[in-house]
C-alpha cells in the first residue's frame, strides 16, 4: 500500500567489539517499562496490583532489560544516566520570561502576555478564571497599567508560575511546564516512584559495573551528551539507548542512538539540520514553543513549519535559511530563536554546568555487586539464573573490569547465541504437532494448549510482548 510505513524487525543480534560503551537514558527506560504495564493486553495478566505488586514487576522489567541489553550488545562499560532536580534550564527559563512576560492589570484582572500568547486571570471564590485571549484582541489590555513579570512582588510571580489552564497549559511557558497534568494510572504514587527510579538505579548499577551518574543542576539529556564527549574518544563506539528524538543531534561519528520502544536503531541522516529545525520549531514535550510572529493583515500567529529529520524525511527549510540567525531577527524571532537554541542545543549547557557533571562523571567504576537484593526485589530466580549463566559466558559487565582486560578469552557470546539458538528450536521441535495425529492429541489428557512459554516470568506477564516494541527479552 502506497505511503504505508512499516517497522523493521527488532534487532536480536549485534557485532560485539572489545571496547563498547553504552550509555541508557535511564528515565526514557524507566517511563517505557513503567507503561508497557498499562496496556490492555499487560492489564489482562496482571490484574489489578498494589503498590508492591507494581514495583517487583517494574524492578523485573528492569533488570530484564539491562541483562538483555548486556547480552545484545556485550559493553564493556555502562554509564546509566539519571535526572537532576534542580536542572539549570528551568532557572534559565523563569529568568527569561520574568524579563520578556508583560503583566497588564485593573482592578478586576491580571493580563499575562508572553510574545504572541496572552492569558486573562480573574480570581473567582479560591480559585483562578483562566481566559485565552486571541491576538486580534490584544488591544483590550494594552492600554492597562503594566510591568514586567519579573518586577512584580515575588509572591504575586510565584503566584502567576503555578496557574494553569483547564488543560493543564501554564500561562507562562515554564519548562517542561505541561508534564505536571500527564496521565499517570499507576497504584504507587508518581512523585514517590519518580525519587525511587533512581535510587533503584543506584543499587542495579554495581550489577552490571555501571556509572549511575546524577547531577542535579543538570538533565539526562546534559549527562548523556557529556557522556559521549568523556568516553568516546577510548571507545570503539557508543550506543546511547533512549526514545529521546532530541539525542538525533548527536553527530559524533562512533555514535548509535537505539530505540528501547522499537528495538531498533535511530537514524538521522543530517544531525545538524535536524537541530537547526528543532530550534525553530520547538519542542512542545518540554514546553519550548517555536518560532513563532503575526501576520499584520490578518492578525493570527504564523508558525514556522519545519519536518524532522528521520528516515525518509527531508529538511529542505535548512537548505532556503543558510544563516538561520539572520532570518529569525528580520522576523522578530531573535530572542525566541536565542531561548530555544540554548534549551535544545546540548552544546550550550553552561561552562560552571559542563564542570559539574564532568566531575559526576569522573567518578571510579564500581566493582561488580552481589546479586542478594534481586531477592528483596522480587526478581524471578529464572532471571537470576540467567544473568550467572552470562556471567559464565564471559560478558564483561558482569566481570571484574581488571579480569576482562586480563582474560579477553573467556568471553564466548558468539557460543553462547549459537547454543541458545540452538535451545530455542529443539523446544520448538517438541511443540510441534503433527497434522496426522491432531486428533489423537486432542483427546490425550496430557495435551496442554500453553507450551510453555519461556517468557513467562512467574507474573503472568510476557516479558517480549508487543507493547514492549517487539524486543524479546530471553
Amino acid at each position: 500500500m502506497a505511503g504505508l510505513k512499516l517497522r523493521e524487525p527488532a534487532i536480536t543480534s549485534y557485532p560485539y567489539v572489545s571496547k563498547r560503551v553504552l550509555i541508557v537514558d535511564w528515565a526514557s527506560l524507566s517511563y517505557h517499562q513503567m507503561f508497557s504495564m498499562n496496556t490492555k493486553s499487560s492489564q489482562k495478566r496482571l490484574g489489578v496490583m498494589t503498590e508492591d505488586e507494581e514495583m517487583i514487576v517494574w524492578r523485573t522489567k528492569m533488570f530484564n532489560r539491562m541483562v538483555e541489553y548486556v547480552k545484545l550488545f556485550n559493553p564493556l562499560h555502562i554509564v546509566l544516566c539519571l535526572e537532576g532536580k534542580a536542572a539549570w534550564r528551568k532557572g534559565y527559563v523563569r529568568d527569561f520570561y520574568s524579563e520578556h512576560t508583560n503583566v497588564y492589570f485593573d482592578k478586576t484582572s491580571y493580563y499575562v502576555q508572553s510574545y504572541n500568547q496572552a492569558y486573562q486571570v480573574t480570581k473567582v471564590a479560591d480559585a483562578f478564571n483562566v481566559v485565552k485571549i486571541p491576538v486580534k484582541q490584544f488591544s483590550m489590555f494594552e492600554s492597562l497599567r503594566c510591568k514586567k513579570l519579573g518586577e512584580l512582588p515575588v509572591d504575586k510571580q510565584n503566584m502567576l508560575w503555578d496557574i494553569s489552564t483547564s488543560t493543564g497549559t501554564p500561562i507562562i511557558p515554564s519548562y517542561k511546564g505541561k508534564r505536571k497534568a500527564a496521565y499517570w494510572p499507576f497504584m504507587t504514587d508518581k512523585r514517590t516512584w519518580m525519587n525511587y527510579k533512581d535510587e533503584f538505579a543506584k543499587e542495579l548499577a554495581p550489577m552490571f559495573r555501571a556509572r549511575a551518574v546524577k547531577c542535579d543542576c543538570a538533565e539526562g539529556d546534559d549527562m548523556i551528551y557529556a557522556s559521549v564527549q568523556k568516553f568516546a574518544g577510548d571507545a570503539d563506539d557508543v550506543i546511547i539507548l533512549t526514545r529521546d528524538s532530541d539525542m538525533s543531534q548527536i553527530g559524533h561519528p562512533k555514535v548509535k542512538i537505539f530505540n528501547h520502544e522499537t528495538g531498533n536503531f535511530t537514524k538521522c541522516i543530517d544531525p545538524k539540520k535536524y537541530l537547526d529545525a528543532k530550534v525553530l520549531a520547538g519542542d512542545s514535550s518540554d514546553n519550548i514553543p517555536g518560532m513563532a510572529f503575526v501576520d499584520k493583515k490578518t492578525g493570527s500567529i504564523v508558525k514556522t513549519k519545519a519536518n524532522m529529520i528521520g528516515e525518509g524525511d527531508a529538511t529542505t527549510l535548512m537548505d532556503n535559511c543558510p544563516n538561520i540567525y539572520s532570518v529569525a531577527k528580520a522576523n522578530g524571532w531573535d530572542e525566541q530563536y536565542l531561548r530555544n537554541r540554548k534549551l535544545i542545543d546540548l552544546s550550550m549547557v553552561p561552562d560552571e554546568i559542563k564542570m559539574k557533571i564532568d566531575m559526576e562523571l569522573s567518578v571510579d567504576e564500581p566493582e561488580v555487586g552481589p546479586l542478594d537484593k534481586c531477592t528483596e526485589w522480587g526478581v524471578p530466580k529464572t532471571k537470576i539464573d540467567y544473568y550467572q549463566l552470562l556471567k559464565t559466558f564471559g560478558f564483561y559487565a558482569l566481570l571484574p573490569y581488571d579480569y576482562v582486560i586480563a582474560n579477553p578469552s573467556k568471553f564466548r557470546g558468539e557460543l553462547f547465541a549459537e547454543q541458545e539458538k540452538e535451545d530455542q528450536q529443539a523446544e520448538l521441535d517438541v511443540n510441534v504437532v503433527e497434522l496426522d495425529d491432531v486428533a489423537g492429541k486432542f483427546a490425550s489428557p496430557d495435551f496442554n494448549l500453553d507450551t510453555g512459554n519461556s517468557a513467562d516470568d512467574g507474573f503472568g506477564w510476557d516479558s517480549g510482548s508487543a507493547n514492549d516494541g517487539g524486543f524479546s527479552i530471553f
